[in-house]
């Protein structure tokens, strides 16, 4: 493994071809080096938020960007960390394409050491390695090695989101801007391990948080009780009348998994409040969906309780459109071309960065990763090491083909 000291020494050295380890130098893909990357991306705790470990995440690939010669930026995104914007050329104001990964993980800060890197036969385990460490790799490994035909002809753009799994202000402004400049982005969250050969994903749900606010009126429970008005007792009346409108929508979930209330055993509940994981395939629905859940609100579920929604942002969804289809075409082809199996292209729940990029109006495909599974448990976590070199080939065609088409 070549160690982030080492690779600094050998940029300051001119990177001489004759002092340029074997693993930057071929262009053919070597699994060896590739788990020994792997591994020292995994023994570094990245948990979103946690931007001491993200930073060092981005710094490893904003070294080697450079050294291939990519015009490469980092934004600042307070509370995440940086994000990585690395291009083939210098133009950051326009992109033919984005490959887009993210540099955090769901694991807590100490999960690194407590479920290290251990590869058993092809499998790698570990925190991370998942979600999205190995896709986020292979990122690079795609990059490195791309015919001249192809850089010279495409605008490539590389993003590495600091904070997917939980988004903030700074991370949804970055993508805002960003995904304006290209129409065509692929995603590099794992590939669908539940699937032989690995799926891909075409359709991604949006994900919005609804807070449902109640407001009643305190009194003792002992002495005066019909003086107060249990905002409890209105949320327990709300939960199933909201979560029965998704019966009318196909696709919709609308599950009420936390909730709050009161201030004392004794005290009638003066305040209450549930928060409810929404999910949606279209975000005209989701207008319709919200539309609802208000007008229940406004009228209120029991006399002397105010009810009030509460939404911080609404989600997108990452839909099939027409031009994400003719992009799933160019996969397919490239497959085809390859003798890879034909791609299985699955609609499923959880959202990714392709959801932001498609809201900007950017064709998306998603999923175009390492196989993986068993995602966010530590102990069970996997990442398929044999299928690492065909995910390569296949995006290398896929951008190739894009060139050709340009």
């Amino acid at each position: 493994m070549l160690t982030r000291r080492e690779f600094v020494s050998c940029i300051a050295a001119g990177g001489a071809a004759s002092s340029i380890p074997a693993v930057f130098a071929a262009s053919d893909f070597d699994l060896k080096a590739f788990a020994s990357e792997l591994q020292e991306l995994v023994s570094i705790d990245s948990k979103t938020g946690y931007e001491e470990g993200v930073n060092k995440i981005i710094a490893i690939f904003e070294e080697r960007f450079k050294f291939i010669g990519w015009t490469v930026t980092l934004h600042s995104c307070p509370g995440r960390g940086n994000a990585l914007i690395a291009t083939s050329k210098p133009d950051q104001n326009h992109y033919d394409v984005v490959l887009c990964a993210h540099a955090d993980t769901v694991q807590p800060v100490g999960y690194a050491q407590k479920y290290p890197f251990v590869l058993k036969g092809s499998i790698a385990h570990g925190a991370g390695v998942g979600d999205d460490k190995s896709s986020l790799l292979s990122v690079w490994w795609i990059c490195k090695g791309l015919p001249k035909t192809v850089t010279e002809k495409l605008n490539i753009a590389v993003i590495i989101n600091p904070g997917e799994e939980s988004s903030n202000p700074s991370t949804l402004k970055f993508f805002e801007r960003e995904g304006k400049k290209t129409p065509l982005a692929l995603v590099y969250e794992p590939g669908r391990g539940e699937v032989k050969g690995g799926g891909f994903v075409k359709v991604r749900k949006g994900s919005t948080r609804l807070n449902v606010r109640f407001h009643g009126k305190a009194a003792h429970s002992g002495n005066n009780p019909q003086d107060g008005r249990n905002a409890i007792y209105a949320m327990a009346l709300a939960i199933p009348k909201i979560t029965a409108i998704q019966s009318k929508y196909p696709g919709v979930t609308i599950n009420g998994n936390t909730t709050k209330g009161g201030t004392a055993v004794n005290t009638i509940a003066a305040e209450a409040e549930v928060t409810f994981d929404f999910r949606f395939t279209d975000d005209r629905i989701r207008d319709q969906v919200v539309s609802e859940i208000r007008a229940l609100c406004d009228k209120g579920f029991m006399d002397g309780v105010r009810s009030e929604l509460v939404i911080n942002r609404l989600g997108n969804a990452l839909p099939e459109t027409e031009k994400s289809r003719k992009l799933m075409a160019i996969v397919d082809q490239a497959a085809k071309q390859l003798g890879q199996p034909e791609p299985q292209w699955l609609a499923v729940g959880g959202a990714s960065d392709g959801n932001k990029l498609a809201a900007q109006g950017a064709a998306v495909v998603c999923a175009m990763g390492v196989v993986s599974g068993n995602l966010h448990n530590p102990e069970n976590e996997w990442t398929d090491l044999s299928t690492v070199r065909s995910r390569i080939d296949l995006s290398r065609k896929v951008l190739e083909l894009i060139a050709q088409g340009k």
